[in-house]
């Protein structure tokens, strides 16, 4: 079966996305958000700032877009699959955000009442509501899990689960969004990515 056959050459981001999700899934019935928010809240520095004000950008449509792009020069079919995912993920995404869940409160809005006694990032505007799922992992997350379909190397693969990884948490850092938005929409990027993967074939 192609989906076997996709778990077996993809075991580095298959076995370290499925421990992680192990792990953020068990802190989650421990801890309630708001504590796990405050926890992570709590480290910080200036590099930490820059780094995660910027790279959370590479979850954002226009870099998948532009990637999606530079792509069709060189594999047609692998374009229209990334921009795809990217689009229905996201849709998929909204449609969750601003039907099922439109009035979610983000940690700007939940920790309103002492905002101003939590570590911030200068010039990130912190959006308040429609926290579920997180827009930005589901981006991430189908982009980094169909790229590491077609990377044949072990440790780049593992490098796409990092990406996408370091990408979701800084939503976290960052205050837009709980662990439970970033758990969703990293299951949604990568299960609408790899669903396409195995329609059209796609898997190398």
């Amino acid at each position: 079966m192609n989906f076997i056959r996709l778990l077996r050459a993809n075991w580095p981001f298959v076995l370290g996305y499925g421990l992680l999700l192990l792990g953020l899934g068990v802190c989650q019935i421990l801890y309630r958000q708001g504590i796990i928010t405050l926890t992570i809240n709590q480290y910080y520095s200036p590099l930490a700032d820059t780094f995660f004000k910027y790279v959370t950008y590479l979850g954002d449509g226009v870099f998948c877009v532009v990637l999606g792009i530079g792509l069709w020069f060189r594999a047609r079919k692998k374009a229209y699959l990334l921009i795809g995912a990217y689009a229905i993920s996201g849709i998929l995404a909204q449609l969750i955000k601003n039907v099922g869940f439109p009035k979610e409160p983000r940690p700007a809005e939940y920790f309103a009442g002492m905002i101003n006694s939590l570590h911030t990032v200068s010039g990130v505007e912190l959006s308040h509501w429609n926290s579920f799922p997180s827009g930005h992992t589901t981006s991430a997350f189908a982009l980094f899990a169909l790229l590491t379909l077609w990377t044949p190397k072990p440790w780049l693969k593992v490098g796409c689960l990092v990406m996408a990884c370091l990408i979701g948490f800084s939503r976290m850092y960052l205050l837009q969004h709980f662990m439970v938005d970033v758990y969703a929409g990293s299951l949604l990027g990568t299960l609408t990515a790899w669903g396409l993967a195995l329609k059209f074939n796609e898997l190398a």
